[in-house]
C-alpha cells in the first residue's frame, strides 16, 4: 500500500480510504451482506489500508466497531467523518452540541481515541450556493471555536469541508481556517480540479470522493446487470460518459477502466487519498492491486480536463 502526505497536516494516510456506505446491513446482525462487509475491512486492514472514512448517516458503524474494537492496528488508523452541522432541517443554525455529538459518538463507535479529520458540511434547505455562500460567513466562527475545542481535548486533528460546489469551495479555502477539502473528482466529475493549484500554492489537502464515479467507471459497470441499480434510466446519462470515456482513452486504459480511473485520480499530486467504497474481501485486493501501478502522465491529465471541459 502507498501512503502519502495528507497537505495541510501532519497525517501520511494510505492512498486508499475505506469507504462502508453499503458495506453492511443498517442493523446489527450476522447477514452475509454485513459478514462480507467485515471480511473486506479485515483485509484492507491487513493490506495496510489506515484510512477510513465513516458516517452516523450510513448505519454501518456497528459492523466497524465489531472489527476494530480488539484489531491490534486500532491505534494506527486515521479516522474521517461527516459531520453535517447545520443539516438540512436545522434552519441554517449552527449547533455546537450536536456538532460535538457527532465527534463522541464516533468515538465511541470506532473505538478511536482522536477523529483525525473532521469532514464538515454545513448544508441548508435548500441547498443552494445563493443559500449557502452567505450562510458560511454567519456561522464559520461558532464551527471553527466547536472544532478548536475538541482539537484542544485531543479529540479531533483537523478541520476539512466538503464544499459541494466550486465556488462554496473558493470561498471555504479563502477562509484561511480549513485544513484542506473532500470533494468528488473523477473522470467524470471535474470541477475540483480548478482549485487543485491554489490548494498546492496552499498548503492545504484534498482528498477525492467517488473516484470511480458511484462504481460507474469499473470494469463490471460495462454492462449493468439484471437487478442491478444501474439499470435505472436515471443512470443513463452518467453510463452515457462512461462509454464516452472507455473510447476515448480505450489505448491508454488498457485491461482495467477501474485500475485507469483510479490512478487517474491519484495523478495529482495534492490528491492524498481516494475514498473507495470497499463491501467485499476480493474488491480490497482488486482495488489494492490497481493503485500499485504508475499513474497516467501529466500531459494525459490535462487531455482529460480538457475534454471534460469542452463537455466529453
Amino acid at each position: 500500500m502507498q501512503y502519502r502526505r495528507l497537505g495541510g497536516t501532519d497525517l501520511d494516510v494510505s492512498v486508499i480510504c475505506l469507504g462502508p456506505m453499503r458495506a453492511a446491513a443498517k442493523e446489527p446482525g450476522h447477514d452475509e451482506k454485513s459478514r462480507a462487509g467485515e471480511r473486506a475491512l479485515r483485509r484492507a486492514l491487513d493490506l495496510g489500508v489506515t484510512f477510513l472514512h465513516s458516517s452516523y448517516e450510513y448505519g454501518t458503524r456497528w459492523m466497524m466497531a465489531r472489527v476494530l474494537k480488539d484489531h491490534p492496528k486500532r491505534a494506527d488508523l486515521h479516522h474521517v467523518i461527516k459531520v453535517p452541522v447545520p443539516d438540512f432541517a436545522d434552519g441554517d443554525r449552527f449547533d455546537a452540541a450536536k456538532f460535538r455529538l457527532r465527534i463522541e459518538e464516533a468515538l465511541r463507535d470506532l473505538h478511536a481515541e482522536r477523529i483525525a479529520v473532521l469532514q464538515w458540511m454545513w448544508r441548508s434547505d435548500p441547498n443552494t450556493d445563493a443559500r449557502r455562500l452567505p450562510l458560511l460567513g454567519h456561522i464559520l466562527d461558532d464551527a471553527v471555536a466547536s472544532f478548536e475545542k475538541l482539537r484542544d481535548e485531543g479529540k479531533a486533528g483537523y478541520l476539512f469541508t466538503f464544499p459541494y460546489t466550486v465556488a462554496c469551495a473558493q470561498a471555504a479555502v479563502e477562509t484561511g481556517k480549513f485544513a484542506g477539502l473532500l470533494a468528488y473528482y473523477n473522470l467524470a466529475e471535474m470541477e475540483m480540479a480548478d482549485l487543485f493549484g491554489e490548494l498546492e500554492r496552499r498548503h492545504l489537502g484534498f482528498i477525492a470522493i467517488r473516484p470511480l464515479y458511484e462504481g460507474i467507471l469499473t470494469d463490471e459497470r460495462a454492462t449493468p446487470r439484471e437487478g442491478d441499480r444501474f439499470a435505472d434510466p436515471q443512470y443513463a446519462p452518467a453510463l452515457a460518459r462512461r462509454r464516452n470515456i472507455a473510447e476515448t482513452f480505450r489505448n491508454e486504459i488498457g485491461e482495467s477502466l477501474t485500475a485507469f480511473a483510479l490512478r487517474f485520480a491519484l495523478a495529482e499530486p495534492v490528491v492524498a487519498s481516494l475514498v473507495v467504497g470497499l463491501n467485499r474481501p476480493e474488491q480490497v485486493d482488486g482495488i489494492a492491486e490497481a493503485v500499485e501501478g504508475s499513474p497516467p502522465s501529466r500531459e494525459l491529465v490535462r487531455r482529460a480536463q480538457e475534454l471534460w471541459r469542452a463537455g466529453l
